[in-house]
């Protein structure tokens, strides 16, 4: 995801958020945002980040009850300074992150994460190590049992 410009990135966070948004209110949203686009283009730009493969599949997620799901703490640990501010902002718009901190020192960044099988952590952690603007993952952590939680773990960034 190092080639998207900013428009590419804003798409991706809407369909994120809601992957039946319509591409009209999607190109009205960047034009409110100073990124002026058409709708066409818009469709155009979709069409091609699911040519690359930075879209796989559009789908729903259906929440129940007794869904077991996998959380995971990652630790990324960046190439150089300068790469972080690009780093934090992808790993907030890719859905399995439920979580990102910037962390103070040389610890890098936090994540939560949250996928339905041990092979999508896998996938998450490969990709995350292929990447060239990060040094390592580390401290990869699978929670057992929560013990307790809060109604909004969310931090502000």
């Amino acid at each position: 995801m190092k080639n998207l410009d900013d428009k590419d990135k804003r798409i991706l966070e809407m369909l994120i958020e809601d992957s039946r948004r319509a591409y009209k209110e999607i190109a009205d949203q960047l034009s409110n945002e100073g990124m002026a686009l058409s709708e066409s283009t818009v469709r155009k730009r979709v069409i091609k980040l699911q040519e690359d493969g930075v879209i796989e599949k559009f789908t729903i997620k259906v929440c129940r009850e007794d869904e077991r799901c996998i959380i995971a703490f990652l630790t990324l640990i960046p190439k150089s300074e300068s790469e972080i501010k690009e780093l934090l902002r992808e790993t907030q718009i890719l859905p399995q992150c439920d979580e990102v901190y910037f962390l103070a020192g040389q610890c890098g960044i936090l994540l939560k994460v949250q996928v339905p099988e041990i092979t999508e952590l896998d996938a998450v952690i490969e990709n995350f190590r292929g990447r060239s603007d990060v040094k390592s993952v580390e401290r990869v952590c699978v929670v057992l049992k929560s013990l307790k939680e809060s109604k909004d773990s969310r931090v502000p960034l």
